[in-house]
């Protein structure tokens, strides 16, 4: 055992002309030595501290709790937290000084005013919780614009479906793609699975329309040897099971007859299905994606599509607007596709502005497929690092065309005018996203252009 010895009697007193909170106890508790700084913590004199036990001043609320006693029990160094009768809490540690004979004579003790770290401790917690939820809203804002392997989230509308698959992507629900031909459904699918916890699985894509009725069991259940003429010895894993751990992807189910219809119904409610020609029932283990551009709930009022089936498939509906609904994309999307088909096909190429502006006025039925394929035969076709308005196919040339004609014939000069300011303002309308953009390309305040907006209703 460390012995820690002191001579009492010692003429020259350190400890008296210490300016911190120093005191020496006995081991009765009574104290016998104090700093010019004792007493400071605790709103009194030190020279009233001298004779007296700290039991009592424990009593008294001068302090509390005593660490005489935890040391005299513990018989080692202690640390506590006092709480002072002004209300501030001290930090408090006690040392034995033992004799020769092993016994505790006397107890020093040194404080610290904790008050106003425990002030700062809670100033840095409120600092972290604040820096939290800054980090939260960049995060949102970060992700304002999102690129989904070729879906653009610029618009009001993509964000809301983004966040919307954010939300529900940690949990196995069957999710329904609504939109035209060409939106992204697949594309958005994809997404889906490649931020899911079954991202580590297989994503299988099945087009329901592509699939001739008549063999479409076998491919997507799969079958057993010999199960039909022509089929394999060994037989065929099908779609189903391929999708296992992973994403099943239904893409066109609105093409489905009743028949497969009623299939399909009880392979989702059962959560297993059969091989053709089997006997031992296979467990389905795959998240569900479904998508369509038909209109389901029509199709259900018409007898064309199962009622229950639209309902077990309806669980989180995403209806994915056409591009024409939501221009913002558009800009970013021509930008994308440049950058990605450029690296596909290792050829270097830019977009006159010309251009640009054209695409951005067109009408796009065929929505973000029918973009994507004309930048693909632009990037191929051309023989120039810049790509002009020159390289359109003819239709587009025309499509371009038929938007800027003007019937003036029948017409005074004020409508002709007003025929031009509502054209002209649609398309700055297409170009640019907010009505500050727009006046300052047409050179008007923006108040004007909003009066306007209003006026052509556009």
């Amino acid at each position: 055992m460390n012995s820690f010895f002191m001579d009492w009697n010692n003429d020259k007193e350190v400890i008296s002309s210490m300016e911190e909170d120093i005191m020496v106890t006995n081991s009765d508790g009574i104290i016998i030595k104090v700093s010019k700084g004792s007493g400071n913590h605790y709103g009194v004199e030190p020279e009233t501290l001298l004779g007296e036990s700290v039991y009592e001043l424990e009593r008294k609320g001068v302090f509390k709790p005593a660490i005489t006693p935890e040391v005299l029990k513990k018989r080692k160094k202690v640390i506590l937290v006092q709480k002072a009768g002004s209300g501030k809490k001290i930090l408090v540690t006690g040392i034995p000084v033992f004799n020769e004979t092993g016994k505790i004579d006397h107890i020093v003790s040194y404080s610290y005013d904790v008050s106003e770290l425990l002030v700062i401790k809670e100033y840095l917690n409120s600092v972290e919780e604040e820096m939290a939820r800054v980090k939260s809203e960049l995060d949102l804002l970060r992700n304002k614009s999102i690129k989904m392997d070729g879906m653009i989230a610029d618009s009001l509308a993509m964000r809301n479906i983004a966040e919307t698959i954010r939300r529900i992507r940690d949990v196995d629900v069957t999710v329904l793609l609504l939109g035209e031909s060409g939106v992204g459904k697949s594309a958005l699918a994809k997404w889906i699975h490649q931020n899911s916890t079954r991202k580590e699985g297989p994503f299988i894509e099945v087009n329901c329309s592509a699939i001739p009725e008549s063999i479409f069991e076998a491919e997507f259940f799969g079958y057993e040897g010999g199960a039909f003429t022509g089929a394999k010895n060994k037989g065929k894993m099908g779609f189903a099971e391929m999708a296992k751990g992973g994403t099943l992807f239904l893409d066109e189910i609105g093409e489905l007859s009743a028949h497969l219809q009623a299939k399909l119904l009880n392979f989702i409610q059962d959560k297993q299905f059969y091989r053709v020609g089997g006997t031992k029932p296979v467990q389905a283990d795959f998240r569900l994606l479904a998508a369509t551009n038909k209109d389901l709930e029509k199709a259900v009022e018409t007898k064309d599509f199962r009622q229950d089936l639209f309902f077990r498939l309806n669980v989180v509906p995403l209806k994915i607007p056409p591009l024409r609904e939501r221009k913002e994309d558009l800009f970013p999307l021509i930008h994308y596709f440049l950058e990605t088909i450029s690296k596909r096909h290792n050829r270097e190429r830019q977009l006159e502005k010309s251009l640009v502006d054209h695409l951005l006025q067109l009408e796009w039925k065929g929505n973000v497929r029918e973009l994507e394929n004309l930048m693909e035969r632009l990037i191929v076709t051309s023989t120039d690092l810049m790509i002009t308005k020159q390289d359109l196919p003819y239709e587009y040339h025309m499509q371009g065309r038929k938007d800027e004609l003007i019937n003036y014939e029948g017409q005074s000069l004020p409508a002709i005018l007003e025929d031009v300011e509502k054209k002209v303002l649609m398309n700055a309308r297409k170009r640019y996203r907010t009505t500050t953009e727009i006046a300052g390309a047409l050179g008007i305040s923006q108040p004007s252009v909003v009066r306007k907006l209003k006026k052509y209703d556009c």
